[in-house]
């Protein structure tokens, strides 16, 4: 992770750690917490925030007082060598005047007090020296401004030859993927004015970073003066699981670096591919017409019950906790998480995409609702659903660690192309259960880890028969 390189490099670095959403920031200091002493490491909370949404694990590392989580006093937090918090939650240190040009103006004064007849002018250290922004395609541009104006610098002495020098100015690093979901609005007139999109999407249009020798498809070379980097190395998913989203959004540019156990389950049809589409038409209920649907979701809760009844033979062993539900509508999600109480299945993970975004699971149902193509258009109007969203649909089919299980009616998701695309890489290697499914194989967005893997699989079943007959 870039936090232990600059740790390890750099003994007198202190690091604001931040991410859009208080989920992916807990997700952030889980992770650091394993190598991290209490003392080394804050994760900054607002102070009503509830004791109970925060995970035990990372409990150690947050400052609490007459019962609530509090800043620690300036002392102590001017120690902590990482300070883990969300976006918003930044203004906890502007409010507290522990921004890099309040401390910039107060050691300033402090040294012009004490030595007023000095000649040379005191060379002022910014305390944060670096800023990282996790998910960074996810928040709107102005929350993330929030943590910026903590690192950001300003003092008396900026424009004087003695000021601060280019080794001593935070460093900013925004990490993300404009290939997935964007900031959440809910304004209908904001995406009229691009208000819809994130800051790091906007740098990455600009000709700086499009045009950058090191883009994926540069329009053009330019020098290397600024940083940009795409790390296409994956960490986290199976290859099989890799294969559509690689070609689909990824020009077939991901490589598979994860070191995962593996499932086994009896619902897989083809067991060298952790990944299944069960076809189903199950008919769709609506609480608000054109408002919100649902289905009762009892196919995930088979799925589930299915997979814990082999929980055993997995390695390692699958716990309920570390299988997750996705759907896209919230009054779904409510009725799956009723169904999986019902069927002592609780601590089953159930949210929406945008719940999941930035987040991971060894195990991954995806329940596509539509079942009816009435209200297809509008849903791409409003930027809603599964269909024609592919940055939506990026994100579902991308959190899984070990198995990926998409419950949905193929035929009417196939009038998507990415989901078509999708559909042709499940009917070619043999993954679709359900009713009969029509979809023309063009031989579009066949992926290089996919041609690599028929490769193995015809050369191992040639050796088969060769050894049968030798």
């Amino acid at each position: 992770m870039i936090v232990h390189q600059i740790l390890r490099t750099q003994p007198e670095a202190h690091i604001l750690l931040c991410a859009p959403s208080n989920p992916v920031t807990d997700t952030l200091a889980q992770r650091l917490g394993s190598s991290l002493k209490p003392g080394d490491m804050l994760r900054l909370n607002d102070q009503n925030r509830t004791f109970a949404e925060v995970p035990d694990q990372i409990r150690q590392f947050c400052y609490v007082e007459n019962d609530r989580f509090a800043i620690p006093p300036w002392k102590s937090l001017m120690s902590y060598r990482v300070v883990v918090k969300s976006c918003l939650d930044a203004n906890i240190l502007v409010e507290a005047l522990c921004t890099n040009s309040a401390l910039c103006l107060l050691e300033e004064h402090t040294m012009l007090s004490l030595h007023p007849h000095r000649k040379t002018k005191h060379q002022v250290v910014p305390h944060w020296t670096h800023l990282l922004i996790d998910e960074a395609a996810q928040g709107l541009e102005p929350e993330l401004l929030v943590p910026i104006s903590v690192v950001l610098t300003k003092s008396e002495t900026d424009h004087e030859e003695n000021s601060q020098s280019s080794n001593t100015t935070p460093q900013l690093v925004l990490c993300g993927d404009p290939s997935q979901l964007g900031p959440i609005i809910t304004s209908s007139e904001a995406p009229t004015h691009e208000l819809d999109v994130s800051l790091l999407e906007r740098l990455f249009d600009r000709p700086l970073y499009a045009e950058h020798a090191d883009a994926l498809h540069p329009r053009r070379h330019l020098p290397l003066t600024v940083g940009l980097l795409f790390p296409l190395q994956n960490y986290r998913s199976h290859p099989a699981i890799l294969m559509p989203p690689s070609a689909m959004f990824y020009n077939d540019s991901l490589q598979p670096c994860a070191s995962n156990g593996l499932i086994s389950w009896a619902g897989l049809k083809n067991n060298k591919f952790p990944l299944t589409f069960l076809g189903c038409d199950t008919k769709e209920e609506n609480l608000d017409e054109r408002a919100t649907w649902f289905n009762a979701g009892d196919r995930v809760v088979e799925v589930i019950t299915s997979l814990m009844s082999e929980a055993s033979k997995s390695f390692p062993p699958l716990r309920v906790d570390e299988i997750g539900v996705m759907a896209p509508w919230r009054e779904q999600v409510w009725k799956i998480r009723e169904k999986l109480r019902q069927a002592s299945l609780s601590r089953v993970d159930v949210g929406t995409v945008e719940d999941y975004q930035g987040r991971e699971k060894r195990v991954v149902i995806i329940s596509c609702v539509r079942s009816s193509a009435r209200f297809l258009k509008e849903d791409g109007q409003k930027g809603i659903g599964l269909v024609f969203e592919k940055k939506r649909m990026n994100v579902g089919i991308t959190r899984a660690k070990e198995l990926l299980v998409i419950i949905g009616n193929g035929n009417l998701l196939k009038c998507d192309p990415y989901w078509k695309g999708f559909l042709q890489f499940v009917s070619r290697n043999d993954l679709y259960v359900g009713p009969e499914l029509s979809v023309e194989d063009d031989g579009a967005w066949i992926t290089r880890l996919e041609y690599v893997a028929f490769q193995v699989y015809f050369f191992s079943a040639f050796l088969k028969v060769f050894y049968l007959f030798a």
